[in-house]
């Protein structure tokens, strides 16, 4: 049988893990100088609990070498295959760790990808692998396509709050104050790294933005809503996705502590694939 291994970043929490028979590698977080494994001592909830109160911005760290061995030796030494898949490589050393370790193995027993994308983009490629496998696709099938799948899923979302992308280091001061000052909200997408593709002033006009980049959708497949703890402006995105995009879809993903770590409360966005 082939088992599906993710990291946190896919946003499947261990009792989904559990019952989709997913192997999930849980990655750590550190806020105020306490570590927490997400998912196991920190849900999301507590984490954006502690989000607002820390006094410094929380850390993350990348999956090492040793516990993606761990993971994929208890897989194999049960009789199974494993196909590993890491969030995107131009984000974190995670998977280049993930490569270390599955050196180690049989090519014909392991296969790793890196999706080049991480959050709810992330999640639709674990889903659409799992009915591969419930379809019987083998190990190599499983590669090959999904390998084909990442280069069609699309991530757009907004960034509510850039004070987070300010003092993670990924937007500069001077940027970021001007966008603090004048109420501008970064459209963003994912492909190998985080990537500014527009801005709109206001999350109004942010979430109208955002649905005139959504195009050639494939129909076919799942769409997926995301958003860092606030479901008001979910809601907000979703009805206009089904009146400006005639979009409807329950698909709802929570952005965990990794990721929210970088964008803060207030992001939502949307997944799909392209035809």
């Amino acid at each position: 049988m082939i088992k599906l291994l993710v990291d946190s970043t896919a946003e499947i929490n261990l009792q989904e893990a559990k019952e989709l028979g997913i192997i999930l590698v849980p990655m750590r977080v550190l806020i105020d100088d306490e570590e927490y494994l997400v998912g196991v001592n920190l849900s999301k909830e507590q984490f954006y609990e502690k989000l607002s109160s820390c006094k410094t911005l929380p850390k993350t760290s990348q999956l090492i070498e040793e516990e993606y061995y761990d993971a994929i030796k208890e897989a194999v030494d049960g009789g199974d295959e494993v196909f590993a898949m890491c969030f995107s490589s131009g984000i974190s050393g995670s998977f280049n760790n993930l490569e270390k370790a599955s050196e180690k193995f049989s090519k014909d027993k392991v296969e790793i990808l890196d999706t080049e994308t991480t959050t709810f983009a992330y999640k639709a490629l674990v889903m659409e692998a799992l009915k591969m496998i419930k379809n019987g696709a083998s190990l190599k099938e499983l590669k090959r396509e999904i390998s084909l799948l990442k280069d069609k899923v699309k991530l757009y979302a907004v960034i509510d709050n850039v004070k987070y992308l300010i003092k993670g280091g990924r937007l500069s001061l001077a940027k970021g104050m001007t966008a603090t000052a004048l109420n501008i909200k970064p459209i963003v997408t994912i492909k190998n790294k985080v990537e500014v593709v527009t801005k709109a002033i206001g999350f109004g006009f942010g979430i109208k933005t955002l649905c005139k980049l959504v195009q050639n959708i494939d129909r076919d497949k799942d769409i997926y809503f995301g958003h860092s703890n606030d479901l008001n402006k979910l809601e907000k995105l979703r009805n206009l996705a089904t009146t400006e995009l005639g979009i409807v879809s329950d698909n709802i993903c929570d952005i965990g502590p990794v990721i929210a770590t970088h964008v803060g409360p207030g992001c939502v966005g949307i997944v799909y694939f392209e035809k």
